[in-house]
């Protein structure tokens, strides 16, 4: 009976997670999965609010650069865990995989830092 339910529970459809990091521009977008973050640094500057610096990995600095080149001028969505971190317009392309978030609101920061360093996106409780 033990291996009829590890049978049972292998033949289920493996559900997808979703980016951890999505940079959607059109129907374009950069998707990161955990293993592809390099580096997660949070900065608190008290009254200033906090920011964190998001590092992918350096394969990603050629995809990076060829998304935000053909969308200079255009606005578009970071997404982490499919939740809207912020909407970024494009001066000019970017040619490393690097996102830095601000905010005053110390709460949602620590919402974000917790969706992206968690083991899966899940919901997080509210503060």
């Amino acid at each position: 009976m033990r291996s009829l339910v590890l049978f049972a529970a292998l033949a289920l459809p493996a559900q997808a997670e979703v980016p951890r990091i999505s940079l959607i521009f059109g129907s374009d977008a950069l998707n990161a999965a955990p293993e592809d973050i390099r580096l997660v640094r949070r900065v608190d500057e008290g009254e200033r609010g906090s920011a964190l610096i998001i590092r992918l990995s350096g394969s990603f600095d050629r995809l990076m650069s060829d998304l935000t080149s053909a969308h200079v001028g255009e606005t578009g969505k970071l997404l982490i865990c499919n939740e809207l971190a912020v909407e970024p317009y494009l001066n000019a392309p970017i040619t490393e995989a690097l996102f830095v978030i601000s905010d005053t609101d110390i709460a949602r920061v620590d919402r974000l830092q917790a969706l992206l360093t968690g083991p899966r996106c899940a919901p997080v409780p509210e503060s």
